[in-house]
């Protein structure tokens, strides 16, 4: 049974570090390298894996590959963990490049406030909201799964504060449209365990939490907080980068996604039910900080799951 199915406590994760991870790293990675990290995060377990984004290359220079990562999984992979692949399309353009390539599942973004959403998208709300209905009439021709992400959820870098009733309202709105999931970003990493409690507590109002996801970013050391928050306010969805890498390269100084391996530690320490291998994601951050040469920001990977009877006595 697939955790989208599985009982209340079972978490949906998906691995996003093969494309928010990457887009705003200080090195490339070659193709191989994305295709060895996505397959990595399959075989650990990650409900989907977000590859790639049909970007254009002008403004992430770091996915101008997406075309060739996605005919290296269609290669690679069985149908079934095709299924489990998701990429990230900003307009009517990138999907019909994400469709031509073999996309089955697709998510679109959306800023919540005006000035972000011109900075990431160089379009107003409205505008967007309006070109996603039309992706999502051609995404449902397709028989391709559609997503949606709703950017600055709790705070934006130009605007400041957000009002959680604006965030639900364009949540519900996504939901009505055809989305399948909603994932709501703490894209600058601003939010607290208590915004979070209210924002999902007003939301299930509205849309089933079922159906939102968590997207938090660990810059102000409160991403694990956050996680714990959204998880007894009813989130069983939640988004995560191995090693914690990524940020957004439109939002000043927001770096760090939550790490992948931590979040998912966390939340089986709390109870939950994860289908993902807790040591194989930590030997796949190892892998990626060796690549990389440096250390990541996660911290599961570079201590290990403690097992207490293994323990030692002091001498």
């Amino acid at each position: 049974m697939t955790a989208e199915l599985a009982g209340a406590e079972r978490i949906f994760f998906t691995e996003v570090g093969p494309r928010d991870g990457l887009q705003n790293l200080d090195r490339d990675l070659t193709t191989t390298q994305k295709l060895d990290l996505v397959k990595g995060a399959l075989e650990a377990g990650a409900s989907q894996v977000e590859a790639t984004s049909f970007v254009s290359p002008e403004w992430v220079p770091k996915l101008a590959d997406a075309e060739a990562v996605m005919a290296g999984l269609v290669a690679d992979l069985p149908h079934s963990d095709l299924d489990r692949i998701r990429v990230l399309v900003p307009n009517r353009r990138g999907l019909e490049r994400a469709l031509r390539a073999g996309a089955r599942r697709v998510i679109v973004n959306l800023g919540v406030t005006e000035a972000f959403n011109q900075r990431n998208l160089n379009r107003s709300v409205a505008e967007t909201v309006t070109e996603i209905g039309q992706m999502a009439q051609e995404a449902v021709r397709a028989e391709c799964v559609w997503d949606a992400s709703l950017s600055v959820a709790f705070g934006c870098p130009f605007e400041g504060r957000v009002e959680p009733t604006r965030v639900v309202e364009l949540a519900a709105e996504l939901v009505a449209q055809g989305a399948r999931e909603v994932s709501i970003a703490d894209t600058i990493g601003v939010a607290d365990p208590e915004q979070v409690r209210q924002l999902v507590e007003l939301a299930a109002a509205q849309v089933p939490l079922s159906w939102l996801s968590l997207h938090l970013h660990d810059t102000r050391a409160m991403g694990l907080a956050n996680a714990l928050a959204g998880y007894r306010a009813g989130i069983r969805r939640f988004e995560g980068s191995v090693g914690g890498i990524g940020g957004c390269p439109f939002a000043p100084r927001s770096t760090g996604n939550v790490c992948s391996e931590d979040l998912l530690h966390l939340l089986w320490r709390v109870g939950a039910e994860i289908d993902v291998d807790l040591a194989e994601m930590c030997s796949l951050a190892q892998g990626l900080a060796k690549t990389l040469g440096c250390d990541l920001p996660g911290r599961l990977y570079r201590a290990g799951v403690w097992q207490p009877e293994t323990a030692q006595s002091p001498a």
